[in-house]
């Protein structure tokens, strides 16, 4: 489709009346879309007896999830990359904006300035999967009613925690020597500017300077969060090797006038995972561990792994998560899922998917406890 011109160039100067300037690229940094939609029919059977989570629920729905990025890149005369990226939730929420960075890159590395995950999340060797929609280090879309707060489980479903999310930070890789890349960033305020969060107390980016306590709304938000992460990835012949570590800590702000904030504290978590592969079979497991900014023991793990198998456009896998919380005075909430399903590579950007979902809940509340079925079949389209 047509390109949307971002940036003019700059007019000639005396001395270059016929070319760029010093360090000018020929042409203006153009913008082009890219993005993705996810679209699945979800069967789900969970316990839906009285004071159950899954009573008065649907065993039905369609699931989609979308995003349409604004992306483009310009490199100058003297070798430094420019680029941008904007990306663009498809649907009606609280942040209609996702990620919205700016980032310079050249062979000392890249610097990004703007709302975008982290080192420690980018850089992560996530296991295999066959579906990253539901298992994957980035999943988006859960299918169970026992996972969340209050009355259901607090048990993890994810294969990693990032402190920073989208939130606005500055961010630095370095280039990958030897299958090495280490990573870097800090983030002054986990709260993404003009959104939701912290910002109703503080204002974003037209609002001044942001306070340095909570709002009574947010307890539990951190700040001056610094993230770092290394990976390793190679290939020996037929063989593949990867590992990674990162690791996040956050300070807890000042708590809002006259509320106790007693429970909380500093906030930190760290993530390992290992790939391997050859031929194609792919093999992966990882660990991590979040104390939740909270004192005592409240700590939260996960661990797993994944196996999956390629032939031309097909990949078919399995994998296994456990997620625990701790919970001070009760017996700790705990998630078991397994997850067994294939995919088709119809074209270029677009599968087909399917799989089986197994969940296994324990806890000490009778509302967060059993086991639950899925049977999810979709479709996958990048563009």
């Amino acid at each position: 489709g047509a390109a949307v011109a971002l940036l003019a160039a700059a007019c000639p100067t005396a001395g270059h009346a016929q070319g760029a300037a010093p360090g000018q690229a020929q042409s203006p940094l153009r913008l082009g879309l890219g993005g993705y939609f996810q679209a699945y029919g979800v069967f789900v059977s969970q316990p839906d007896g009285p004071g159950e989570y899954g009573a008065d629920r649907r065993s039905f729905d369609i699931k989609r999830e979308a995003e349409v990025f604004f992306t483009g890149r310009v490199k100058l005369d003297n070798g430094l990359t420019v680029g941008v990226q904007v990306e663009l939730e498809a649907e009606s929420c609280s942040d209609q904006i996702d990620e919205s960075y700016l980032f310079f890159e050249g062979g000392w590395g890249r610097v990004v300035i703007g709302a975008e995950n982290s080192p420690a999340y980018l850089m992560s060797l996530g296991p295999p999967t066959v579906d990253g929609s539901f298992d994957g280090i980035d999943a988006n879309l859960f299918v169970v009613n026992a996972l969340g707060t209050g009355a259901r489980s607090r048990a993890p479903d994810s294969w990693i925690v990032i402190l920073s999310g989208d939130s606005e930070k500055l961010s630095y890789f370095s280039p990958r020597f030897a299958g090495f890349q280490v990573g870097v960033a800090y983030t002054p305020d986990n709260s993404e500017e003009a959104t939701a969060g912290q910002v109703r107390a503080k204002g974003g980016s037209f609002a001044g300077m942001p306070s340095t306590r909570q709002s009574t709304d947010t307890r539990g938000s951190w700040s001056d969060i610094l993230s770092v992460a290394a990976n390793y990835s190679e290939r020996f012949g037929p063989v593949r090797v990867g590992a990674s570590a990162s690791y996040e800590r956050g300070s807890f702000s000042k708590c809002p006038a006259g509320v106790a904030c007693d429970m909380y504290d500093d906030r930190q978590t760290w993530a390992a995972y290992a790939r391997a592969g050859y031929g194609g079979f792919d093999i992966g497991a990882g660990y991590w561990e979040d104390d939740n900014g909270l004192k005592g023991s409240n700590k939260s793990t996960g661990w797993g792994g994944a196996l999956t198998y390629t032939t031309g456009p097909w990949v078919a896998g399995v994998s296994y998560f456990d997620g625990r919380r701790q919970l001070p005075g009760a017996e700790d909430d705990r998630m078991q899922r397994v997850l067994v399903g294939s995919r088709y590579t119809l074209g270029p950007g677009i599968d087909l998917r399917a799989s089986v979902h197994w969940y296994g809940f324990d806890s000490d509340k009778a509302t967060a406890r059993g086991d639950s079925w899925a049977l999810v079949t979709g479709t996958v389209v990048s563009f």
